[in-house]
């Protein structure tokens, strides 16, 4: 299950068994008032039954004598427990007081809530297996429209091959007769659709990239110099010393190419972007607008405007995750934002 799917998942099963669980809670509160009525007048009926023999021992009997004027056969609490007042035979002067222990009624309670507390956990496994079901089935148009997403990206990386490749060569051999403005911008266009349909394969790529060493120095360089031809007004400040990983020279180009054009896109007018290889760490620091939500920024598809797919920093971090990488991004609004990438 992908991870939209997975939060989409449990947002329905979350909502659903709230909601479920809100109207069980209220239905059983319902139902346990009900049952202890009916438990108080089960014990006035035996109360009532008790006056006629006085043989049942689950009961203490008073002789008051009558002071006022009282409501008899009704139950109510009192100190011992429950009583409830009978007339004495033959007899207005004395009144019988009936007494159900605390302790028995307790116990009674006690049932009550148990037999309750078994039903309420299997009403809980059926909405929670209700919930599963509901949220599957609400997950299917989802699933469906993601997968005709993924038909629809698996063409459009097919299709979208050829012609830029086709571009980038013809273009290459027009340069060789004649160089001039308009080429360079035909081919720093292709260049660009070529990064865009690089990471749109990598998106849909189920095997891991392996290959030949990368010289980090070199991939850095080559990438600057397109860039800067795209965005003459940034100032690209390089600090480069050599470094060669054991990692693909694509995966690497991947990481580097979306760092880098993510602090073209968004950096100020006028601004600047450092670049620095120490030992192993690639530092990219930029001028630009910040980032508000770094926690979210690898998060497939989440943009901050409406600018880009949001598929590049996502390739960044599945990339970095997949050859042990580690990654950290600090931001500051209207300050910068810096990447740092430590290889192993």
């Amino acid at each position: 299950m992908r991870r939209a799917e997975k939060k989409s998942f449990l947002t329905i099963f979350s909502i659903i068994l709230f909601i479920l669980i809100l109207f069980g809670g209220f239905i059983f509160y319902l139902y346990y008032e009900e049952n202890r009525d009916s438990l108080e007048n089960s014990i006035l009926f035996r109360m009532k039954n008790y006056t006629f023999d006085f043989k049942s021992k689950e009961f203490k009997l008073v002789v008051e004598k009558k002071q006022k004027e009282i409501n008899f056969s009704n139950i109510f609490d009192c100190n011992g427990g429950l009583c409830s007042y009978f007339k004495f035979p033959n007899d207005e002067k004395y009144i019988l007081k009936v007494v159900y222990p605390k302790y028995e009624f307790e116990k009674d309670k006690h049932m009550l809530l148990y037999n309750i507390a078994k039903l309420a956990f299997i009403a809980f496994l059926f909405m929670v297996f209700f919930s599963l079901f509901l949220s599957f089935y609400s997950l299917r148009p989802m699933k469906n429209a993601l997968r005709l997403l993924e038909v629809f990206l698996k063409d459009l990386i097919h299709d979208l091959n050829t012609p830029v490749t086709s571009i980038l060569l013809n273009v290459k051999l027009l340069e060789k007769k004649e160089k001039s403005q308009e080429l360079e911008r035909i081919e720093l266009s292709a260049n660009t659709i070529s990064s865009l349909y690089k990471n749109l394969k990598m998106l849909n790529a189920n095997q891991t990239l392996t290959g030949e060493a990368a010289n980090v120095e070199v991939v850095v360089s080559q990438r600057v110099q397109i860039l800067q031809k795209l965005y003459p007004h940034i100032n690209f400040v390089q600090d480069l010393r050599p470094l060669h990983v054991e990692v693909n020279e694509n995966v690497i180009s991947r990481i580097i190419d979306n760092v880098l054009s993510n602090a073209c896109k968004y950096n100020k007018k006028n601004g600047k972007i450092f670049i620095c290889i120490l030992d192993k760490t690639i530092t990219i620091r930029d001028t630009g607008i910040g980032i508000k939500n770094p926690e979210m920024i690898f998060e497939r598809y989440y943009k901050e405007n409406e600018r880009g797919l949001g598929i590049g920093m996502n390739i960044v971090k599945k990339l970095c995750d997949e050859f042990d990488i580690k990654i950290i991004i600090e931001s500051k609004i209207n300050i910068g934002t810096t990447i740092k990438l430590t290889l192993n």
